[in-house]
């Protein structure tokens, strides 16, 4: 695959991961030919995640979804995709005054072959399929991302809700030595590629490969489920995704609005 498909795949991935969270708390997600977006002021916050807008209608349709937005919240980030549409949106969005950043990188890797990683000691990855194992993944995730339970009730309900039946596009993995959780994530199968997230490993357990462990399992039980490309995003592009084989495709562009006053 090309660059450009596995962006446009892992895009479509990254909806699909939002998508848990619509109606719950207050979150909206919304897709149609135009626009996907959500907006949940607060976790996981407001994004507009893809813009198609046609040549004829740009300027409106801009504008239109500007008001929308406004309509909802205060702020939000903007994303910008080489398949977004116009090319030149950014210069748009600019214009009308949002503020233009860096955002995640986007990493990718072929599963045609995985390379052996040996197990850290005493660590066992179990899916996590039942009530009781959702709720340990969930307490060590929030430990790992530095949140309390009460920020990370959001995904606890949505994943209480879609991850635990037997047909679903979310699994959720934990990594336990004896009964803790040390390191946890998400694979979320949807848009033709194996997304991973959620990769969270508590403060007292990092540095011992634990995750490393974690998202090689994950990348072996994607290639079983047969995907032939995994992908992810991440705020920092270092080494532990490297030695994994993953490399960036892409930077996300971020604009930022912001209601007047």
């Amino acid at each position: 695959m090309t660059r450009p498909d596995l962006i446009d795949l892992l895009r479509q991935n990254y909806i699909a991961y939002f998508r848990l969270f619509h109606g719950q708390h207050g979150v909206c997600v919304h897709e149609d030919e135009q626009a996907a977006w959500i907006i949940a002021n607060g976790p996981p916050g407001n994004h507009i995640l893809r813009s198609n807008f046609p040549s004829d209608n740009v300027e409106e349709g801009i504008d239109a979804l500007l008001a929308d937005i406004g309509a909802r919240t205060e702020a939000c980030r903007w994303l910008c995709f080489p398949g977004d549409l116009p090319h030149d949106l950014g210069y748009r969005l600019v214009s009308r005054g949002l503020d233009a950043g860096e955002g995640d990188f986007w990493m990718f890797r072929p599963l045609d072959e995985l390379p052996h990683r040996a197990c850290p000691d005493g660590l066992r990855v179990i899916s996590v399929s039942t009530g009781p194992g959702l709720r340990s993944w969930w307490t060590a995730s929030a430990r790992g991302f530095g949140m309390s339970q009460r920020a990370a009730q959001l995904w606890y309900d949505a994943y209480r809700r879609h991850a635990l039946g037997a047909c679903t596009y979310v699994r959720l993995y934990s990594g336990l030595v004896g009964r803790e959780v040390v390191t946890s994530g998400t694979l979320i199968l949807a848009g033709g590629i194996a997304g991973i997230y959620d990769i969270s490993t508590p403060q007292a357990y990092r540095g011992k490969g634990f995750a490393s462990a974690l998202v090689s399992y994950i990348l072996a039980a994607a290639r079983t489920l047969g995907y032939a490309y995994a992908g992810l995003q991440t705020a920092n592009e270092g080494t532990l995704y490297r030695r994994l084989g993953f490399e960036v495709g892409f930077r996300e562009r971020e604009f930022f609005w912001i209601a007047d006053g």
